[in-house]
């Protein structure tokens, strides 16, 4: 499906988001959860209970709690691809511009990576605050950025992803000096010599002449899907302890959020129908179908003479705009072992700016020359080019639609000994199968030692979500300041990609908050 628009507009979703393994639907900004996998349904407090369980507001241990705690700029990222090695998820991130593939080294490429999931995934609150209020009661706020993608694609998809015009789908190709020559890695064409290195070089189409022949698209991304959205967030959540014994307290919460949705993008095809193919993107970034609202064209980019880059990634105009709010319950047994469940972010979103639909065509003709490496931010402009009057895309505007948000249900349940080990699970479900959301159930171990009253020291293992191929093992550190007046920390969501392949993928994860205060 990533050959569906130009590339600099892939490359703009993908710089925008860079993690992938939806984890914001698991601990949020909250670096301190990060360290143990997603494990926080009982453990997060203050304004980093948002998003994950609200009555945990009401939490009081002791007199030494803090009144009010501020953060800033809170930051988790996570990025899984379930085909790469260690090296390659490494080098595709940092070192791409070096990498470019031959012919055989594309279609190596588009091989490995079908039908296999790239995820990503990057949470930044901007900050947030909240108060404890008397009789063990506490109220918080944030403001957040939350920005995912998951990608599964079929061997179609994938080979015209890396392989462009040359793929062996088309069965008759065009050079640059006017020939048109069969294809010989098209179905029909077996037994023929393979292209000259000379006549790689020569391919600017893959084309039918017949166009009866040709596929539609539902036929050729069967089996696909592309889930990426872009939301900013203002949340106001409350919790309160209703009851209160030596044995038994209980602790109750609810949040609300106000939601501005700046982008959306949900392609899909089962069953060789195209059962999704929306896409809303903020006019800040461009995104054009043609001068006329009755004549959609193919996609191109202008953006507005005031978008900036900065404008552009600071505070972009929504184009859509909702409601969710959050529900939780908290238990605490015996002062020591806590239950936790909560049902986040239930609610709806209009999206009502740049609305369009894809509709479902045949794929004549195609030009560009694909990847060149795993990176498409490096892809140049050359890489997909829609050509002339067959341009694989038709495209119809929409006034509106309006979705599901991303919603989910946890359960955890800890238990805390002497404030030196605290140890627990957690189990998250997705309630609906919308763009954002986890693919499937998300299990969790983990906790927090503290050997000092500086460090706190996170671990765990996980499994599940949007990388059922592979077990990650989080780890984080904490620093507390001196009568934990501040908080300090560093988490990774795997720290086993760091060390060596083990297999399933590969998970790169940084999670980090610097200006975390407790008065």
């Amino acid at each position: 499906m990533i050959f569906f628009l130009r590339p600099t507009f892939w490359a703009g979703i993908f710089a925008l988001h860079f993690s992938l393994n939806l984890f914001a639907q698991t601990e949020s900004t909250a670096f301190t959860a990060t360290g143990r996998g997603g494990v926080a349904t009982t453990f997060a407090t203050d304004y980093q209970s948002i998003g994950i369980n609200p009555a945990n507001l009401g939490f009081h241990k002791s007199f030494r709690d803090p009144k009010l705690t501020l953060g800033f700029l809170e930051v988790n990222t996570t990025f899984f691809a379930e085909a790469l090695t260690r090296k390659e998820t490494i080098n595709t991130i940092f070192n791409s511009g070096e990498i470019q593939f031959t012919a055989e080294e594309k279609r190596a490429a588009a091989e490995r990576i079908a039908n296999t999931s790239f995820s990503l995934n990057t949470d930044v609150m901007l900050m947030g605050a909240s108060v404890k209020l008397p009789h063990n009661q506490g109220i918080a706020f944030s403001i957040r950025d939350r920005i995912q993608l998951f990608s599964r694609i079929n061997e179609n998809t994938a080979e015209l992803a890396f392989m462009g015009a040359s793929a062996n789908y088309f069965p008759e190709l065009l050079l640059s000096n006017g020939d048109l020559i069969p294809n010989p890695r098209y179905e029909g064409n077996e037994g023929m010599q393979p292209l000259t290195q000379e006549e790689e070089e020569q391919v600017i189409m893959g084309l039918f002449s017949n166009q009866d022949s040709a596929k539609f698209y539902s036929e050729i991304m069967n089996g696909s899907r592309i889930a990426s959205t872009w939301f900013r967030e203002i949340n106001l959540s409350y919790g309160k302890q209703l009851i209160d014994t030596y044995n038994f307290s209980l602790f109750v919460g609810a949040g609300l959020r106000y939601i501005m949705g700046i982008t959306m993008i949900e392609m899909e095809a089962q069953n060789n129908t195209l059962t999704a193919s929306n896409i809303s993107l903020s006019e800040d970034f461009g995104l054009s179908f043609g001068e006329e609202d009755e004549v959609v064209s193919s996609p191109t980019f202008r953006p507005p003479n005031d978008a900036s880059a900065f404008k552009q990634m600071a505070y972009p105009r929504p184009v859509g705009r909702g409601m969710g709010f959050d529900l939780g319950i908290t238990m605490v047994i015996r002062r020591n072992l806590y239950v936790g469940m909560a049902m986040t972010n239930v609610g709806n979103i209009k999206w009502d700016g740049n609305v369009y639909k894809v509709n479902d065509g045949k794929l004549v003709q195609f030009a560009g020359s694909g990847f060149n490496n795993f990176n498409i931010l490096a892809s140049d402009q050359g890489a997909f080019q829609f050509a002339g009057d067959k341009s694989p895309l038709s495209w119809e505007g929409s006034n509106s639609i309006s979705q599901a948000l991303p919603s989910t249900i946890r359960f955890g349940a800890s238990y805390e000994y002497h404030r030196t080990w605290h140890i627990g699970f957690d189990v998250i479900a997705p309630r609906n199968n919308v763009p954002g959301n986890l693919e499937s159930i998300l299990y969790a171990i983990g906790g927090d030692f503290r050997p000092n009253r500086v460090f706190k020291i996170s671990a765990g293992v996980n499994f599940g979500g949007n990388n059922q191929s592979k077990i990650n093992v989080p780890l984080g550190i904490t620093y507390i300041g001196r009568k934990g007046f501040y908080e300090t920390g560093i988490a990774t969501r795997d720290i086993t990609t760091y060390m060596a392949n083990f297999g399933g993928g590969s998970t790169i994860s940084f999670a980090a908050g610097f200006l975390r205060f407790k008065l």
